[in-house]
């Protein structure tokens, strides 16, 4: 059960949403967290590009130790299919996505959910500070946080999530033909547990985890559980010919 995996966080988020994780993950495995541009700490510069693929193109750019599994969560993974159904999805065994975007029509967005993910944004950038800290800051400083994250993503920033997550309708997702793991947060109010079922059924090869406990950071409600559930998904995928055995958390 060998395997190297690549960690992709979400937008607005940073490598530490895999702290608590990473302890969980088979002892075979080797894992790089990779920082990327929108994690809006160098603010929303990165967002001039309209295409996103580019800055995971870029950070993933193949060498003799790519990851062979990527474990992504929210805008990253939509960014991650997005690319795989561009190139191809040589090299890479399997994935695994945390609270993905999904939508299987566009008539599924109306002026609502516009209305929803533009003056409701906050409460995702919320719901991620609190996961992170575990426990809640008095008002003040939870307000001045959430409106510091939200000043570096910035509308750029927004606009690039909210047009990759109007866009997957359109993806061909027959080729994404490798074996994809979609863990949900039952309590999830961004990516809906109904639109990552939706995800599920649409790729070739696919199955659903629902987390009944969980909002959106399921791999910080519940690291245990889905540290149990990408240890079954790799046990499920083919061995890798002449993949070394090292400690977890090894970085690649």
């Amino acid at each position: 059960m060998t395997a190297r995996i690549g960690l992709l966080h979400g937008l607005g988020s940073s490598v530490s949403v895999w702290d608590r994780l990473t302890g969980w993950l088979p002892e075979t495995t080797r894992v790089r967290a990779y920082r990327l541009p929108w994690d809006a700490a160098d603010g929303s510069r990165w967002a001039e590009e309209r295409d996103s693929r580019v800055w995971l193109d870029s950070a993933l750019r193949p060498g003799p130790a790519e990851p062979d599994v990527y474990l992504a969560h929210s805008f990253a993974a939509n960014v991650l299919l997005d690319l795989l159904v561009a190139r191809g999805t040589a090299g890479c065994r399997g994935l695994i996505l945390l609270s993905p975007f999904y939508r299987p029509s566009p008539r599924a967005f109306d002026w609502a959910t516009l209305s929803h993910y533009l003056n409701d944004f906050d409460d995702l950038i919320r719901a991620g500070i609190l996961a992170q800290r575990g426990a809640a800051p008095d008002g003040a400083l939870l307000e001045g946080m959430v409106d510091k994250v939200l000043s570096r993503i910035g509308p750029y920033g927004w606009l690039r999530f909210f047009e990759l997550y109007t866009r997957t309708p359109f993806l061909d997702l027959s080729k994404v033909d490798i074996p994809c793991l979609v863990i949900a947060g039952v309590r999830d109010t961004a990516a809906y547990p109904r639109d990552c079922a939706s995800l599920a059924g649409a790729l070739p090869d696919a199955r659903l985890e629902l987390l009944p406990e969980s909002g959106h950071f399921t791999m910080i409600d519940q690291p245990a559980r889905v540290g149990a559930l990408v240890t079954e998904f790799l046990r499920g995928l083919p061995h890798p010919a002449g993949r070394p055995v090292t400690a977890r958390g090894a970085k690649i």
